[in-house]
């Protein structure tokens, strides 16, 4: 997982446009800066929605990483996170990922709140389907080896002029 910044700030990509997917940033140059600088297309797919992972201390994944998906929850409520190509080697270039809430919901699952968008609607049919697999992937920020677990997609928009 590619990481390129955090913000405290983004609830464009939540929000974004309500069911209108277009990026029109009106007068804002924060907002034109952030979508410029995660290569935003004009035109995206997007869900949201809610998704577990479980953390581990080894790629076994036999033993959980308590300090490492407690972390993982404290920066993501206290900063937010954008994870640009997000879980590249499952779905390839182009997927963002933006996650703004975190809850330890059991010993060894945290829950996280999600907007992730595309340029490619196949890229969002892919994440929200339930069956797609999510092999272990390690994150140096938290020295821990991570299973996602299907994400549950509650909503998704697509462009105006375009069908999903």
């Amino acid at each position: 997982m590619k990481s390129s910044f955090v913000l405290g700030a983004l609830s464009f990509l939540a929000s974004s446009t309500g069911c209108a997917a277009k990026m029109t940033v009106p007068n804002s140059l924060f907002l034109k800066s952030i979508a410029e600088s995660v290569s935003l297309p004009m035109y995206t797919w997007s869900a949201n929605g809610t998704h577990t992972a479980k953390g581990y201390t080894t790629k076994a994944g036999d033993k959980t990483s308590v300090e490492g998906m407690k972390e993982d929850c404290d920066n993501i409520n206290l900063n937010k996170k954008i994870a640009v190509d997000f879980r590249s080697d499952v779905f390839g270039p182009g997927l963002i990922g933006y996650f703004y809430k975190c809850e330890k919901i059991r010993d060894d699952t945290n829950l996280y709140w999600f907007t992730i968008s595309s340029g490619n609607p196949s890229l969002i049919d892919k994440m929200c389907d339930p069956n797609t697999n999510y092999p272990i992937v390690y994150d140096s920020q938290h020295s821990t080896w991570w299973i996602d677990e299907p994400f549950d997609c509650t909503q998704r928009t697509s462009p105006p002029t375009h069908s999903q």
